[in-house]
């Protein structure tokens, strides 16, 4: 099997580094400043670093890196994303401000007073940048949050809350080098200035070097075919290079019909196997955007692959047996594992794949003939069976799930959960209720409420 090689660091040691990083700027200023006001105007400073550090860091998880998607998963990528920057936001535009009692400006300061104990060094640029960096976080905080509730496309908002973010960056290092106290020392404001250098460097890559490096691997529609009712199968064909390498179950950025350099691009899993050779196949739901019209797409229009991404695909390693849990277009990584494991002497394997109705199920000829082979355990649960249905019916919900996976469970096997929110959840709470432990559930999803 063919796999992807990148230095993949454990989650706990991800998340003491990230935990490092927020909380080095204010106690290196501690150390190396120590404490000279009332305790309240040194909560607020410590705050304010704490806050600025963590937006900084959090521009990270906003990017690409497989270092970090691989040990977390780019569920758990966005989520801590989200975290961080509600850490922030808490920290730096309620708090912060307003716990301050000392007078500012730059009258107040003493020249016996070095290290601005005595009061806030706020001069005109500082106030103007700090009163800047707060707006512009609540705005790049509000519009993030209430996505969904604006009228931009998602290509839009994505490219104006980057170029925020590193604005907001720029505007909150100055303020925090020029007003702060602890910021006065060298060290510390080296720490500041190397948190922000990555938020530049994630947005370089994402504008630039990663659009370069596409265009130097191009791709090109080799074939497309309904799938299933409201899906098709694109199949992609390298141009002048040998392909991806990647593992089943991982996905893909995916770019079709524009340039390298476009900003419409969505992730699609691989439905394909790395044994079936350099031609990659995704199955794509159509969801109301651009992807309605893929069916109109022609054999040879321009495509262009960043990936792979996910962390799917650790489930293979070792494991007594997987359990797929998976709803709707959320099969996709699962038929992609199955086609790679089924043909071998691989663990068992278990699918339960909830959709509306049996026109949407993708791939159920071949996964049938993979079950009648005893290759595969198959659930397929409809909540709109047909006349003369002989499967499951209803919802892929906590109880059916918890029923079909208890000897799994028990066995010490492996979940891997892909599908809409709502069957998420139902999975996550049939397995706490199992007590799988969460070393042995792997999921990726894009949407969060």
């Amino acid at each position: 099997m063919i796999r992807h090689m990148v230095c993949i660091m454990p989650a706990a040691l991800v998340a003491a580094l990230l935990a490092a990083c927020i909380l080095a700027p204010m106690l290196l200023g501690w150390a190396l400043v120590g404490w000279a006001r009332p305790w309240w105007d040194e909560v607020a400073g410590a705050l304010g670093l704490i806050g600025c550090a963590a937006m900084l860091t959090n521009g990270q998880l906003s990017g690409r890196f497989r270092y970090l998607s691989g040990a977390l998963g780019v569920d758990r990528t966005l989520r801590w994303h989200q975290i961080l920057g509600t850490i922030a936001a808490i920290a730096v535009l309620l708090l912060h401000p307003f716990l301050y009692s000392e007078s500012y400006g730059p009258a107040f300061l003493r020249p016996d007073d070095p290290t601005h104990a005595s009061a806030l060094g706020l001069g005109p640029w500082s106030i103007t940048t700090g009163m800047l960096a707060w707006v512009l976080f609540g705005l790049l905080t509000l519009t993030a949050l209430r996505r969904t509730d604006t009228r931009w496309r998602y290509e839009t908002w994505r490219g104006r809350h980057g170029l925020f973010a590193g604005l907001l960056a720029a505007l909150a290092l100055h303020h925090a080098l020029v007003a702060g106290r602890y910021a006065a020392n060298p060290a510390v404001a080296g720490m500041l200035v190397m948190l922000t250098l990555p938020v530049f460097v994630t947005l370089l890559d994402s504008w630039l070097l990663r659009p370069l490096r596409l265009s130097r691997r191009p791709w090109t529609i080799a074939g497309i075919r309904p799938a299933a009712e409201g899906c098709w199968e694109i199949s992609l064909e390298p141009v002048g290079h040998p392909g991806l390498a990647y593992a089943p179950g991982q996905f893909a950025w995916v770019k079709l019909a524009c340039g390298p350099f476009s900003r419409v691009e969505h992730p699609f899993s691989f439905t394909s196997a790395p044994a079936d050779g350099a031609r990659l196949r995704f199955t794509i739901k159509q969801s109301g955007d651009f992807t309605d019209h893929i069916g109109e797409l022609a054999v040879g229009t321009p495509a262009w692959v960043d990936g792979p991404h996910g962390h799917l695909d650790r489930a293979i390693d070792g494991a007594p047996g997987l359990v797929f849990l998976t709803g709707g277009v959320g099969v996709a990584p699962a038929i992609s594992m199955i086609r790679a494991l089924a043909p071998q002497a691989a663990p068992p394997m278990l699918l339960l794949y909830g959709t509306r109705n049996a026109p949407q199920l993708i791939a159920r000829a071949e996964l049938e003939q993979w079950a009648a082979r005893g290759r595969l355990d198959l659930t397929m649960v409809l909540a709109e069976p047909p006349a003369g249905w002989a499967g499951e019916t209803g919802m892929l919900d906590a109880a059916r799930i918890a029923r079909h996976c208890a000897p799994a469970a028990d066995a010490g096997w492996v979940f891997v959960l892909c599908g809409p929110p709502p069957m998420l959840h139902a999975a996550e709470a049939a397995l706490r209720q199992l007590n799988v432990p969460r070393h042995r559930i792997l999921a990726e999803r894009f949407t969060f409420d």
